[in-house]
């Protein structure tokens, strides 16, 4: 695979994220080239994670903890490359991993708080559907909010521009986001 085209925008040089361009999750994984400039590029699991990724780079507060978005479409969402260590790989100490998950909590509450006009991405479903087993919960009473769904040390870069959040292909605006604190180091 050599370029790909979203929306008109043409990304070039693609290199796989992972072997033959597919994540664990099954869908398209890479980095590319745009105007000079690396970029990640993968699939959506949802036609509106495009849109929640573009109201996420309007967004005011959200935008500056997100990877800037280049394009997206109904299959795949391009953004920049976010240079950095993650948390994880920094190896904070006790004092500095509390300092920098109070910034987080801050940014969870900022994306729990801001109100998005789709659900998206059915997040509880799909941890069903890959453990092969039915959805007999009955969440409908639980608010949706914007959330990660896979906020961990490993996806937290710290850029020369701030804390960023990357690897957003679970991204969503859905019931699921009471696991944002029981899976993140929080």
């Amino acid at each position: 695979m050599k370029d790909i085209v979203i929306n008109k925008i043409k990304i070039s040089k693609l290199k796989p994220i992972r072997k033959d361009f597919i994540s664990r999750n099954k869908k398209l994984s890479a980095t590319g080239c745009y105007k000079n400039t690396k970029v990640k590029i993968y699939g959506v699991h949802d036609k509106n994670q495009g849109k929640l990724r573009k109201f996420i780079s309007n967004h005011k507060a959200l935008s500056k903890y997100f990877p800037r978005l280049i394009s997206f479409n109904n299959k795949f969402i391009v953004e920049e490359w976010v240079d950095g260590k993650t948390l994880k790989e920094l190896n904070l100490n006790k004092s500095e991993i509390m300092t920098k998950s109070k910034e987080i909590k801050k940014i969870i509450n900022v994306m729990w708080s801001t109100k998005f006009n789709y659900r998206t991405f059915d997040y509880i479903d799909y941890i069903h559907k890959r453990v092969k087993k039915k959805n007999y919960l009955d969440l409908k009473n639980i608010p949706i909010k914007i959330n990660h769904n896979d906020l961990s040390l490993d996806n937290i870069v710290l850029s020369s521009k701030g804390l960023k959040i990357i690897d957003n292909e679970f991204l969503g605006c859905n019931n699921g986001w009471f696991l944002n604190i029981a899976n993140s180091f929080l």
